[in-house]
Parts: structure tokens; C-alpha cells; sequence
């Protein structure tokens, strides 16, 4: 009896070795799935979420400035910068330390940039900042920011709605979406955020028409264009309602 139990204990142990390694087996797979299916890796992109388009590289007009110019562009921003200090007024002005020299305005590649500069360059400055989503390889990798969406779906597609925070006040922020079979953003429409940097409540942003093509939804980009900052806000299924 004592041999016939020790057979029986050895055996389950056996069994036991086998369903472990089973486990782990199982546990290492699906581990190595959800890393292969990570965002970061399925964008593919060599230079993160803001690697530009082709032709365009980033503006640094100060340190994290990620808007994509043209590598002339980006020369004179340096440019810009170097030259700066030489371009304000000795001990300060009407807008304070920073004011211009007659001829020169601040840059404002965003609010606190106040680079002087020839008021074209501002007028560019601003060109690119609202342009910024079009230049991306790929926008609708960017991160999610503080701009949420909502949709109304009926029969002919659906309305668009958004709130959040984090900003600009009283910035135009513009809304687009990809991944419905164009080459470029589809301009979806622009609302303009509050003395606080926020969308109060849920604001239509727009009316979506179906697409009887479309297989899937479509991610909403966000530009902040008194920063050039893109960002996503979700997905929508109007695009692909029809009915």
C-alpha cells in the first residue's frame, strides 16, 4: 500500500510540473501579446508621437517645441533666439522687461514666448502653430490631452460634442478627424476656450455625415492653436452610422 501511494503522490506531482509549466507558458504569451499591441509600438514612428511629416522637422523655439516647420523655418527660429535680447528695449518698456524695440513684436510660438521678432515672423509663428496637426506623420498617435468628445448618433451620422481644460484662454481650438479614408485631417470645426482654458459643458462642435465606406471609427484630433499643441479627445462612431 505504502509503494502504491508513493507511485500515486509522484505522480500527481508529475502532473502538477506539467500544468505550472502550462501556466507559465501561458501567462509569458500573453504578456509578449499585450507588449507587441502597446500604442507606442503599433505607431511605428522613429520619432515618437510628434514625428513630423516628410519635408518637416520640429521649430524648437524653446526646449520641447514639437511643431513641425520647414527646416528653413526652424533656422530662422534659431536665428530668432540668438538675436533675440538684442532686439528689446535697454531697461524695459510699457510691457515690461520684455517690451520691443520699435519695428519688433513677440514672437508667441505660444503665450510666453516673447522672442522679438519682425512681425512677419509672429504672422509665421501663428501660420504654423494652426497648421501644426497637418505636419504630423501621424496625429491621431498623439496623447490624449484634457479635450473629451461626445456623440449624438441619428440617421444620417451624428453630432459631435466636446468639454475640457488644460487650454489656451481664449484660444481657437479645432477639431479634425482621421482615419476616415482621407490623406489629411477632415476639418471638423473650431470652438474657443474660456478666460480659464476650458470648454465649459459639452459644445457642438459638429455635424458628421455617414460614410458608407468607413469600417470603423474615426479619432478626433485637438489643436490648441495658440501653441501648436495636437492632441486626440476619443473616437466616434458617426462616421460610420448610417441609418
Amino acid at each position: 500500500m505504502g509503494c502504491e501511494r508513493r507511485a500515486t503522490e509522484k505522480a500527481g506531482l508529475r502532473a502538477l510540473r506539467r500544468i505550472t509549466a502550462w501556466l507559465t507558458a501561458v501567462v509569458a504569451l500573453l504578456t509578449s501579446l499585450v507588449v507587441t499591441n502597446s500604442p507606442a509600438m503599433a505607431a511605428d514612428l522613429p520619432y515618437g508621437p510628434y514625428t513630423c511629416a516628410n519635408g518637416y522637422v520640429w521649430r524648437d523655439a524653446y526646449a520641447g517645441d514639437q511643431v513641425c516647420v520647414t527646416p528653413a523655418i526652424r533656422t530662422q527660429t534659431a536665428t530668432e533666439n540668438a538675436l533675440g535680447p538684442s532686439r528689446r528695449e535697454p531697461g524695459g518698456g510699457p510691457y515690461g522687461p520684455d517690451t520691443c524695440k520699435q519695428g519688433y513684436v513677440w514672437r508667441e510660438t505660444r503665450p510666453s514666448d516673447h522672442v522679438c521678432v519682425p512681425p512677419s515672423s509672429r504672422d509665421q509663428a501663428y501660420s504654423d502653430n494652426s497648421s501644426a496637426h497637418l505636419r504630423l506623420a501621424d496625429p491621431g498617435a498623439t496623447p490624449r490631452g484634457g479635450v473629451s468628445i461626445s456623440t449624438t448618433l441619428n440617421q444620417l451620422g451624428g453630432r459631435l460634442f466636446a468639454n475640457g481644460s488644460g487650454l489656451t484662454p481664449y484660444g481657437a481650438v479645432t477639431f479634425s478627424a482621421v482615419g476616415i479614408g482621407t490623406t489629411r485631417p477632415y476639418g471638423l470645426g473650431t470652438l474657443y476656450a474660456d478666460a480659464y482654458g476650458n470648454l465649459p459643458g459639452w459644445q457642438h462642435v459638429a455635424d458628421v455625415w455617414c460614410r458608407s465606406y468607413q469600417t470603423g471609427p474615426a479619432t478626433i484630433v485637438v489643436l490648441d492653436v495658440r501653441t501648436g499643441l495636437v492632441t486626440t479627445a476619443g473616437t466616434t462612431t458617426a462616421f460610420l452610422h448610417c441609418g
